[in-house]
């Protein structure tokens, strides 16, 4: 939720909670003030416990953009494979055709494929942790770790399958 729905929020709520305190004290008195006292320490509980700490949405930012990245290896891959243009098919004829091969027997295009395959199974769950919000701070900073490498061995597994396949050129 951003700042502005946030505060709003906050203002809807304690608007609410003013007008059912008012409310309480003059219909039941003595019982109203009590019932307001723990309506007032609920509404405070509520509101503390639903608040987003700054850390955790800059981790989860984080792993958004480690994501991202390897989305990217991905989309490039992808378009290598699919392409329609003149370049794609330049590139997936001419350039690095053993990395258009499925069946490869080149080392590093069979060890980018493998990671890719990974890479594709492991974007999921991050969509699946990114979008629950019951993931405390630490299961997201492992996560951040974890994406991070990946991103960067997918990386470092695509420049090597490009230039492995790039010196094999056609065959």
């Amino acid at each position: 939720m951003s700042s502005p729905n946030r505060d709003l929020s906050r203002a809807l709520i304690g608007a609410l909670v003013l007008a059912a305190v008012v409310l309480l004290v003059f219909t039941l008195k003595l019982p109203g003030l009590l019932l307001s006292a723990l309506l007032i320490i609920s509404a405070i509980l509520l509101v503390r416990r639903v608040q987003i700490d700054p850390e955790v949405l800059a981790i989860r930012s984080s792993l958004q953009y480690a994501r991202d990245d390897i989305a990217e290896v991905l989309d490039a891959y992808e378009q290598l494979q699919h392409g329609a243009s003149a370049s794609d098919i330049a590139d997936r004829t001419l350039h690095y055709p053993a990395l258009a091969n499925p069946d490869s027997s080149v080392p590093q295009v069979n060890e980018f494929l493998l990671r890719a395959s990974s890479a594709r199974r492991f974007m999921e769950r991050i969509d699946g942790y990114l979008d629950s919000t019951s993931t405390d701070k630490a299961q997201l900073e492992r996560l951040l770790t974890v994406a991070d490498e990946r991103a960067f061995e997918l990386q470092e597994a695509w420049d090597d399958a490009r230039r492995a396949a790039k010196e094999i050129g056609p065959a």
